[in-house]
């Protein structure tokens, strides 16, 4: 049995607007324009690769030791501990090692949104200077 022609023109309807539905909106180009720098704040970052191996060795490391230790029991004991200890100290170490700091930059754009910044490097403006927006990127100057 074929469906009626109201039928078929019902599900093409709810086919389009199930369609219509999943459509993504298309993306606004980058903001290119001037602005003023409202905040610059240093921030350090932890590496949280570089932690979670300085853990992962640390531990490792620690149970080796451990596992020379005596025997038995106080073997298995004294290799825990080790291992907690030493895992402790290699994720501490590790993300203390692995560090990096960077400039955060809050900039007030003439459209009036506040848009913020991440740099690699010390900016060469300071709080109130005129800046661009160029495709992403901050640039010094009106």
């Amino acid at each position: 049995m074929h469906p009626s022609p109201t039928l078929r023109v019902l599900y093409a309807l709810l086919l389009a607007t199930l369609l219509v539905g999943c459509a993504t909106p298309a993306a606004r180009p980058p903001y290119t324009g001037g602005g003023t720098v409202t905040s610059i704040r240093e921030v350090t970052e932890a590496g949280t690769l570089a932690t979670l191996a300085g853990a992962i060795g640390g531990a490792a490391l620690g149970g080796i030791a451990g596992a020379n230790i005596g025997g038995g029991t106080g073997q298995i004991a004294a290799a825990s501990v080790l291992s907690a200890i030493t895992g402790t100290l290699g994720a501490t170490a590790a993300s203390w090692l692995g560090t990096r700091t960077r400039w955060e930059v809050l900039v007030r754009s003439d459209d009036g949104i506040d848009r913020a910044f991440a740099l690699d490097a010390m900016p060469a403006f300071r709080t109130g200077a005129a800046v661009r927006i160029d495709a992403g990127r901050l640039v010094p100057g009106p």
